[in-house]
């Protein structure tokens, strides 16, 4: 424990040259604490790994699959304040007790956390942080909690990060959390130098969303997401698009496919990255700190592969959040535009100059209920672009990618979900977008974003 706090100081002391990624949380750094030259610490080992590391690879299998991208395993732990960590006084506050907890899963490129029974009490902040990576999260505090009481972090970069908790000394007995999951990334979604460690990115025909030919989508790729989603077996990752309501009263609700989100209560501990891209016209690796932790499903219907939840957060104006505008008209796109996050990567580009398709995906699925793209002319979706938007000619929103054939050097067939049908095939609310998007029930065709 003495090795990790000394690192830590020197963390401290080079804010200024280290990359610190930051979800959206209050400013400050860990206290420091009172220790013992005997305390050895606290420090929790996930069971090997290694074994999966073969299994996982991900190949196209089939002619038309899904396409969320999976890079982590899940662990179920049980880690508490009383059954795990060491509790310490705090140098500059006696009255704050501080929980400390290391957790080390070997071989990781990164780790993420599920929070369950989340409730930080009053004055309480939470960091997790990475001493060899120099990567900090926090503080998290009781502006964080959901009624959902589940809370997740974004990955943080190695195989080894600390969870400490602050608490005012009389509020010490609460239990404010439980970390109920632990995610081992053994792809490495984030960046070592300036690409990721496995070489899993985006193939090489996709195109960068700030290329100066695009520059006229500057606006509207504010709009689209990376989502993560933390399933017991494992996290994977998707692509989803805020997007705009009749009331035009920002409410944050994210548009992506059913078929990333098994169950509802997936929703409650995703994390969802805004701004995710490259700042120039080239691979280069993006800023993932502009991350929100949950959401509300709201509707959700598989046998079209739409899902809408509402973000527990409405996004910062520094995220510089873009509400997309859509057309529920049956009409198909004159030509296309999908922006996504192919392997989970920087957000790319795919182009379409002909008109769609209305076409069947599958025979889980409702007949003629996607807008089949014929042939990429730029582009194409990988793994991870699961639940992309698929815009039309007026950069409105007209579905959502189920999944498809295409890859590099083959960029035909690919099928999203078509807003026409989501619009109102259901009466349930539960099972359609009408009802949430247009609460002034004025039902038109378009909006803009």
């Amino acid at each position: 424990m003495n090795r990790l706090f000394s690192g830590f100081l020197i963390l401290l002391f080079s804010l200024v040259t280290t990359q610190i990624t930051a979800q959206l949380s209050e400013s400050g750094v860990p206290l420091k604490i009172k220790q013992l030259k005997s305390s050895r610490g606290s420090i929790v080992e996930m069971p090997s790994f290694l074994s999966y590391f073969s299994n996982e690879v991900q190949t196209i299998q089939q002619e038309k699959q899904l396409k969320p991208f999976k890079f982590a395993h899940g662990y179920e732990v049980n880690l508490t304040t009383e059954n795990s960590g060491e509790w310490f006084s705090a140098v500059e506050n006696e009255d704050v007790a501080v929980w400390r907890l290391t957790i080390k899963s070997p071989g990781a490129y990164s780790l993420n956390l599920i929070f369950d029974e989340f409730e930080m009490p009053e004055s309480s902040r939470l960091f997790v942080y990475s001493e060899t990576e120099e990567y900090l999260l926090g503080a998290f505090t009781p502006a964080n909690n959901a009624t959902s009481r589940k809370f997740a972090i974004a990955p943080v970069a190695g195989d080894e990060i600390t969870v400490q908790y602050e608490v005012p000394a009389n509020f010490r007995n609460l239990l404010p959390f439980k970390v109920v999951q632990v995610n081992h990334d053994y792809v490495g979604i984030l960046k070592a130098g300036t690409r990721r460690p496995m070489g899993k990115t985006a193939g090489t025909c996709n195109i960068d969303i700030n290329c100066d030919s695009w520059s006229s989508w500057e606006e509207t790729k504010n709009s689209v997401v990376r989502i993560i989603i933390n399933k017991p077996e494992g996290s994977e990752i998707c692509t989803g698009v805020l997007v705009n309501n009749t009331a035009e009263n920002k409410k944050p609700y994210v548009l992506s496919a059913a078929h990333c989100f098994d169950k509802w209560s997936y929703a409650e501990t995703s994390v969802f990255t805004f701004n995710y891209e490259s700042p120039f016209c080239k691979p280069l690796d993006g800023d993932p700190s502009n991350s929100l932790s949950g959401s509300v499903m709201k509707a959700q219907f598989d046998s079209l592969d739409f899902a809408l939840m509402q973000l527990n957060t409405v996004p910062p104006p520094d995220y510089r959040p873009y509400y997309a505008g859509w057309n529920r008209a049956a009409s198909v796109p004159e030509s296309s535009v999908s922006i996504h996050h192919p392997q989970g990567d920087i957000k790319k580009l795919a182009n379409d100059n002909d008109p769609s398709v209305i076409a069947t995906f599958d025979t889980p699925y409702t007949k003629n209920a996607h807008l089949r793209i014929l042939k990429w002319e730029g582009g194409t979706t990988e793994q991870g672009s699961s639940g992309g938007p698929l815009f039309d000619q007026n950069k409105l929103v007209k579905g959502t990618l189920t999944g498809g054939s295409a890859v590099c050097g083959k960029s035909v067939d690919d099928y999203f979900a078509r807003l026409a049908l989501a619009w109102d095939y259901k009466s349930d609310s539960a099972k359609q977008l009408k009802y949430w998007l247009d609460p002034l029930k004025t039902n038109p065709a378009t909006l803009q974003g």
